[in-house]
């Protein structure tokens, strides 16, 4: 499934930029909103929508999930439509899990260990790397 998810995600990335050449980024924003729908109707004739523990928490959980998730991709179309190249916007934004790895150590108080520490100092050269113009 990883992989699927990768290649799926690539070609998004690669048609968000031919994209955002004809319209802006909010607008791209609406749209795949809508392309979600049908998704959305296949979600919700499941049989899993039962709940878990604590079900208002959750769901306040993915209503904000989803507010974050949305204004990072308004972002990510607008990066685009200034004329970011996929090249860099696409890789640069897939390093948001840097953010969740310093949230989860700060908050969390969770702990890396030195292969970790060594992944996380390598996506930070990365970034630098992805920052340099050709």
């Amino acid at each position: 499934m990883s992989l699927l998810t990768i290649v799926l995600w690539g070609i998004w990335g690669a048609t968000s930029k031919a994209v955002s050449n004809d319209i802006d980024a909010y607008m791209n924003q609406v749209l795949f909103t809508v392309g979600l729908m049908p998704l959305m109707l296949l979600v919700l004739r499941s049989r899993r929508l039962s709940g878990g523990n604590d079900r208002k928490r959750g769901i306040f959980y993915a209503f904000i999930t989803g507010i974050l998730g949305g204004t990072g991709n308004i972002a990510f179309f607008k990066s685009l439509t200034l004329g970011g190249q996929a090249s860099v916007v696409v890789p640069m934004t897939a390093m948001s899990p840097l953010v969740t790895v310093l949230m989860a150590l700060a908050l969390l108080r969770e702990k890396l260990s030195t292969s970790q520490k060594i992944g996380l100092g390598i996506a930070f050269v990365a970034i630098y790397l992805l920052s340099l113009e050709g």
